[in-house]
C-alpha cells in the first residue's frame, strides 16, 4: 500500500523546519493557520496566521540557539487530516528537552497546515523547559 501524498509533504515541511529556513516553511502553512501551543509556559497560546506562526518559529529557534530539532517517528495523513508522533529535543541555557509529542493537523485542499495541536508525553517537562 502506498502512502498518501500528504505524508511526504509533511516530512518535507519538518526537514525545512529543522533547517531553520522559516520563510520556506510558509509554503507549508495556510495563510489563516491557527497554531495552538499548550501548557503553562511563556510560549503557550494560539498563534493565528502564517506571519504569527513564523514569528513563533523564529522565537523558538532564538530561545534554543537553534538546537530544537524534530524527528518524526510516524506520520499518518489523508486529504484533510494528519497526525505525527514526533521526538523533540532541544537545549536552552542549562535545560534539556527530550519528549515525544503527538501532533494533530488539519490540512487545506493543497495539503498545507491549517490548524495544529500538540500533546507532549511529559507536559511538565515542556513547561519547565520554556519557563523563565
Amino acid at each position: 500500500m502506498s502512502e498518501h501524498p500528504n505524508v511526504p509533504k509533511i516530512r518535507s515541511a519538518l526537514e525545512v523546519y529543522n533547517s531553520g529556513d522559516h520563510d520556506a516553511m510558509r509554503e507549508h502553512l495556510a495563510d489563516d493557520i491557527v497554531w495552538h501551543v499548550g501548557g503553562t509556559h511563556e510560549m503557550s497560546g494560539d498563534y493565528e496566521g502564517a506571519d504569527a506562526v513564523v514569528g513563533y518559529f523564529r522565537d523558538v529557534r532564538k530561545s534554543t540557539a537553534g538546537t530544537l530539532q524534530v524527528e518524526p517517528v510516524e506520520v499518518l495523513a489523508n486529504d484533510r487530516y494528519a497526525s505525527i508522533l514526533m521526538h523533540v529535543t532541544a537545549h536552552r541555557d542549562v535545560r534539556t528537552l527530550d519528549v515525544l509529542v503527538a501532533e494533530a493537523l488539519t490540512l487545506d485542499p493543497e495539503g498545507r497546515w491549517k490548524e495544529y495541536w500538540a500533546l507532549a508525553n511529559e507536559q511538565d517537562a515542556v513547561d519547565a523547559f520554556w519557563s523563565s
